[in-house]
């Protein structure tokens, strides 16, 4: 072979080494997950807790009434599996009851004031006027010469007493029930809300299908009286996520790349029964 074909031969065997590589092995980039507006609420209901938390702590009715209004823009949907007759351990409601007993409210404060500063000076105004009125007649009184005794005419007989009035008309119906909260929410139909009540030490576990290329997260909203775990595992029982820091509001977020069927544990890890609010998505 001559030089230059040699040449040429090796030139070309270079460049098919350098060139991209063919579809099928080129590298594949994973899709982000999607966040669904209803994950988003249950981090802003994670959120609220620990405000409130850092509000009571602090006696801060402002931030009592901030983490009310983040409550009011996400609505939950209750879950089938609550237990009956418990309450709800965070509502907007509540919130703000605790805020006004740790502060009343400014404006209400300032009407009571004025009330009272004004309701003061029309009793003395009243009053000197009374006084002034007392002096006049005296004056007029003793102005006046004595008059000669007249006899007094007899009363006239009182008139008969009137019908009795016509019955009232029926009230009309009450009005319907104030909408709480906002009419639409940014959250779309708002976070799942299951309300469990947990002895000493004791657990409670769901099991959820969390679809694929989606974020799946997980909060459990304790009362406050004890510490609250939360763990998810896949079905072969490995653990996805475990949040055991020692509050009352863990939370788990995890973003499955296929639709796979998880379990999630609540545990009470203290002496007294509690309450727990689960969120999911």
């Amino acid at each position: 072979m001559k030089p230059a074909l040699r040449l040429l031969t090796v030139l070309g065997a270079a460049l098919v080494c350098m060139a991209p590589a063919s579809g099928a092995t080129a590298r594949q980039t994973a899709p982000a997950a999607a966040e669904t507006p209803e994950a988003r609420g249950v981090a802003q209901w994670v959120t609220a807790a620990e405000l409130a938390a850092w509000g009571r702590e602090r006696r801060d009715a402002e931030a009592l009434r901030v983490a009310a209004r983040m409550l009011d823009e996400a609505p939950l949907r209750v879950g089938p599996d609550s237990d009956p007759g418990l309450v709800p351990v965070l509502t907007a409601e509540g919130l703000r009851r605790e805020a006004a007993a740790l502060q009343p409210d400014d404006a209400v404060i300032d009407q009571l004031v004025v009330s009272a500063a004004r309701a003061r000076a029309e009793a003395q105004a009243e009053a000197a006027a009374e006084a002034q009125r007392r002096r006049e007649r005296e004056a007029a009184a003793a102005q006046r010469p004595p008059a000669q005794r007249q006899p007094v005419p007899a009363a006239p007989p009182p008139p008969p007493p009137p019908p009795p009035p016509p019955p009232p008309p029926p009230p009309p119906p009450p009005p319907p029930p104030a909408v709480v909260g906002v009419q639409s929410s940014p959250f779309g139909d708002g976070p799942v809300s299951t309300l469990k009540r947990l002895g000493s030490r004791e657990s409670w576990s769901f099991e959820i299908d969390a679809r694929g290329a989606e974020i799946l997260r997980v909060a459990a909203i304790g009362d406050g009286d004890t510490d609250v775990d939360l763990t998810v595992r896949d079905a072969s029982g490995k653990v996805l996520c475990a949040d055991g820091f020692g509050d009352h509001y863990p939370v788990c977020t995890l973003a499955p790349g296929a639709p796979a069927r998880l379990r999630v544990h609540v545990v009470n890890r203290g002496a007294v029964w509690t309450r727990v609010q689960v969120l999911t998505n």
